[in-house]
């Protein structure tokens, strides 16, 4: 029902919090010592929203991948550092997901992937395309899409580009000025479509146009509204968690406390649009990007599967809800409890405009 790694991620932030409220952080001293004339630096931190400039490039030294791509963007000065390290760690989770397709491999199926894609969207200054296309070399080329080509995105290319001469990047990458509802997406076949942070009902409308072109998806989802009916599939999946383990024995005592109350509404909503996805014929994995650096932290991946083993599992599916009394609340129940996307609506409103 809900992925490990969320549960898992879910605890060590309640953890995090309790921590906070019984005053685990050390208080500041009332009286400050400012005779010594050298001031301590400031520690960095990942999480903060303060710009990379030229002066942070010596926080990066090594000869590896991510120094230089970091030195790159303290160069072009125009990142915020969560960005730089949010999305570097998205691409890590992307590419690891998607590594033969991204690299160029054949499938088992035959299929030619040597000419794959990679398109960003909602992409902002189009790092996450970038650091794609650094990571995996033999990618053929990378879009970003976003309503308006903010002026750091070619900063952004010429300084990666410095760094990273024999990977053509001024060739391979290109914005595309355009809201995500006006994609067309009849050849999409190739492209496996990404996107960090989508606010709200953009992150459904990124899945719905991964299911329309049967692509790859990866998925940071953010800013979760809507939750009034969240809560109550949340309240399920809780008790039904603690009513059943995953082999079917009950839970223990103490670990039925343990687990009580570890799905968040927001996590409830994005567990039901791993579902969408699953019911769409994919196959489907989750993924967190460290909390230290973002607590909209969770990845959704989602791979086409066959539209025949789609159809397999729902068959052999005996989880809907004409039976409330059952242990646990089923995938079926779980995709139909969400409220519809207002953005879905927009997109159609659009699409019926031209």
């Amino acid at each position: 029902m809900v992925p490990n790694a969320w549960l898992e991620d879910c605890a060590t932030a309640g953890a995090g919090n309790a921590r906070d409220a019984r005053g685990g952080h050390e208080a500041s001293p009332r009286l400050v010592d400012v005779s010594r004339n050298q001031k301590p630096e400031t520690p960095f931190r990942r999480a903060s929203r303060s710009r990379l400039s030229p002066t942070d490039a010596r926080r990066f030294p090594g000869d590896d991948t991510f120094a230089a791509v970091a030195r790159a963007v303290c160069s072009a000065d125009v990142l915020p550092r969560k960005e730089l390290f949010e999305t570097w760690e998205a691409a890590l989770v992307i590419t690891e997901a998607f590594s033969d397709r991204l690299k160029g491999a054949g499938g088992g199926d035959g299929e030619d992937r040597s000419a794959t894609r990679v398109a960003d969207l909602a992409g902002g200054h189009g790092f996450l395309a970038l650091a794609l296309l650094v990571l995996n070399p033999t990618l053929a080329s990378a879009v970003v899409v976003d309503r308006r080509k903010p002026d750091s995105h070619e900063r952004l290319v010429s300084s990666l580009a410095k760094a990273f001469p024999e990977l053509r990047l001024h060739a391979r990458v290109r914005f595309v000025e355009a809201s995500v509802a006006d994609a067309d997406v009849k050849n999409a076949t190739r492209v496996v479509f990404a996107s960090v942070h989508a606010c709200g009902d953009l992150s459904d409308a990124i899945l719905a146009l991964a299911v329309e072109a049967r692509a790859p998806v990866a998925l940071v989802p953010c800013c979760h509204r809507g939750l009034g009916s969240a809560r109550r599939l949340a309240k399920r999946l809780d008790d039904a968690m603690l009513r059943t383990r995953t082999d079917g024995d009950a839970l223990a005592g103490g670990e039925e406390k343990k687990r009580k109350g570890n799905v968040s509404p927001s996590v409830a909503v994005d567990v039901a649009r791993l579902e969408t996805l699953r019911r769409a014929g994919y196959a489907v994995s989750a993924a967190t990007l460290p909390r230290e650096i973002t607590p909209q932290n969770r990845v959704i991946l989602g791979a086409c599967a066959s539209r025949c083993k789609a159809r397999e599992d729902d068959e052999n599916d005996d989880s809907g809800t004409e039976n409330p009394g059952t242990t646990s609340p089923g995938w079926r129940s779980v995709a139909e409890r969400l409220p519809p996307s207002p953005w879905r609506l927009f997109g159609a409103a659009r699409r019926r405009e031209r």
